[in-house]
């Protein structure tokens, strides 16, 4: 028999269970409170992460292109950092703290160091999560850059202005110890260092040219002769992989022996010079490699060969940047090197029809021609006073081979 409950029964079970639902009402909101300030948070969190990885990234890569000297590797990272004063410092990344180290990566050749690391930390202020204790939450990042970053097959030409201005000093004085000729010997020998013979190939052409191969290392007989000869002789080394043995240079190799033997003297012409150098990666380059010529003059190009056309002749700095621009064209990377272009009181700047002769025209100088000449802004250095060639022919050395970010985590 079905019995209706009392209606005083019925009410106060109707009051129980509407307290009951208050109190699950307002957990639920607590909880809803809880993970809205947890989305919030972690989700202002993840910003600032990001902001902090793209400036660690940033540090990284400037700092790189600094290897391997770790001392101004770790400044210009520093420098490219988010830390207060830094170049990427940003007002919603408030207090980064950076560290920045140098390492060995076992991807590709490393003397002394090949990588750099950046780490970067900040504390985030949380909006709603205090309200549970959580008052700040601690993000980081880190990135990792390396120059080299592996060994890269490269097929390359080095050509050196070994001209007499090599063997002055920047008064235009005799300098028995040709200072000038010894720096860009030792850079050469630095770059060679920091390569792979196995993969990667190089050869030397000079200016002025030699009368022959043989007579490569013999003193230049005439400061215009040899330029003025259909068979002298730009190249002397052609492109060559023999030049290491282990992790030190072969002295007898063709390479290093002539890099250490070649004499100054003669007069600047920069354009055929060039002309040769690619006409060697093409005739005895490998294909699909990356081919390179590095490019190093103390100074402005004043003489053109008797038998070439009239613009090797009366634009010898412009017919070199015209040259340049046909080896760039034939997919070549062209890195120039300004050397002591301040010499003679910049008289080593001024580009002449002739070396006794009126200047170029339209004027143009040295500095001007070897920034053209490169492939871009990056590939051109200028060591505007006499010192040592190591770092710059470093700097190329890497470049050449890349530098990006990699992942060094299974390193």
């Amino acid at each position: 028999m079905w019995i209706r409950a009392p209606r005083l029964l019925r009410a106060t079970r109707a009051r129980d269970e509407s307290g009951q639902a208050l109190v699950l009402l307002v957990v639920a909101i607590v909880a809803l409170l809880g993970i809205s300030a947890f989305v919030v948070d972690l989700g202002h969190a993840y910003y600032v992460q990001r902001s902090l990885q793209a400036s660690a990234d940033a540090a990284a890569t400037a700092g790189a292109l600094e290897l391997p000297d770790s001392g101004a590797a770790v400044g210009v990272a520093h420098d490219y950092s988010g830390s207060p004063g830094g170049r990427n410092e940003r007002e919603n990344v408030p207090n980064v703290q950076t560290t920045v180290s140098t390492r060995c990566l076992s991807i590709a050749p490393c003397a002394p160091v090949n990588a750099i690391v950046v780490r970067q930390s900040a504390t985030v202020q949380t909006f709603f999560a205090r309200v549970f204790g959580v008052g700040t939450v601690t993000v980081s990042a880190r990135a990792t850059a390396c120059s080299p970053c592996s060994a890269t097959p490269l097929d390359i030409m080095l050509v050196l202005d070994r001209t007499g201005s090599m063997c002055q000093d920047s008064n235009g004085n005799e300098d028995r110890s040709c200072t000038d000729l010894n720096n860009a010997r030792s850079g050469m020998r630095t770059f060679l260092q920091h390569l792979d013979a196995s993969i990667q190939h190089v050869g030397l052409a000079v200016l002025p040219p030699a009368p022959s191969v043989a007579a490569r290392c013999t003193p230049v007989p005439d400061r215009r002769f040899t330029y003025d000869s259909p068979n002298s002789q730009y190249v002397v080394v052609p492109l060559s992989h023999d030049y290491q043995i282990g992790d030190r240079l072969n002295e007898s190799s063709n390479l290093v022996s002539t890099i250490r033997c070649i004499r100054g003297g003669g007069v600047t012409a920069y354009a055929t010079a060039i002309d040769q150098a690619q006409l060697e990666l093409e005739a005895h380059g490998r294909p699909d490699v990356q081919d390179i010529i590095v490019f190093l003059s103390d100074g402005a190009a004043n003489y053109g060969p008797s038998f070439a056309p009239p613009a090797y002749r009366l634009q010898p700095c412009r017919q070199g940047v015209t040259s340049a621009a046909a080896a760039k064209d034939r997919g070549t990377q062209v890195y120039t090197i300004g050397y002591d272009l301040n010499a003679n009181g910049g008289g080593a700047n001024i580009c002449q029809v002739n070396i006794d002769d009126a200047p170029e025209a339209p004027p143009i100088t040295a500095y001007e021609a070897l920034s053209q000449m490169a492939t871009d802004e990056a590939s051109f250095f200028n060591q505007p006073t006499p010192g040592e060639l190591d770092t710059i022919f470093s700097r190329i050395a890497f470049e050449a081979s890349g530098t990006r970010l990699v992942d060094d985590s299974l390193d």
